[in-house]
């Protein structure tokens, strides 16, 4: 066989759903190595209405500052769909900030360019963060 079939090639061709399930669960564990290894370097991660971070090394930024104002996080994925380099998810983040039990349902979409991802957005309402955090 030449390695050009459909089923050959399928072997080969990166599991979309299954590269953003490891990113997401490294983002949520705090670990920053695999977490910027599974993104492209030019990396864009938007939380809607909040903040975005560009590159791996705003990802990095932003994984140190979630560190330094959140405990006790954890993350529980319900779903994932993909088609394609796109892949949808939704979930539920729970988290302790200045003492207090939050939890945060999201809903995110993420691009994979090359079997990494290029863009996740994010879609959660941070008004929970922004209460327990004083503001």
């Amino acid at each position: 066989m030449d390695g050009g079939g459909p089923v050959d090639r399928e072997e080969h061709e990166v599991d979309a759903a299954a590269v953003v399930r490891a990113l997401v669960e490294a983002r949520f564990r705090g670990d920053v190595t695999t977490t910027t290894a599974l993104c492209t370097p030019d990396i864009v991660l938007r939380i809607e209405g909040s903040h975005e971070a560009r590159g791996r090394e705003g990802v990095a930024h932003l994984m140190e500052f979630n560190r330094e104002v959140a405990t006790n996080v954890r993350v529980e994925i319900h779903r994932v769909m993909a088609s394609g380099d796109t892949v949808a998810m939704s979930r539920t983040m729970f988290l302790t900030i200045n003492g207090q039990a939050v939890e945060l349902s999201a809903g995110a979409f993420f691009t994979l360019r090359d079997g990494l991802v290029r863009e996740w957005s994010d879609y959660l309402d941070m008004s929970e963060v922004a209460r327990a955090l004083g503001h």
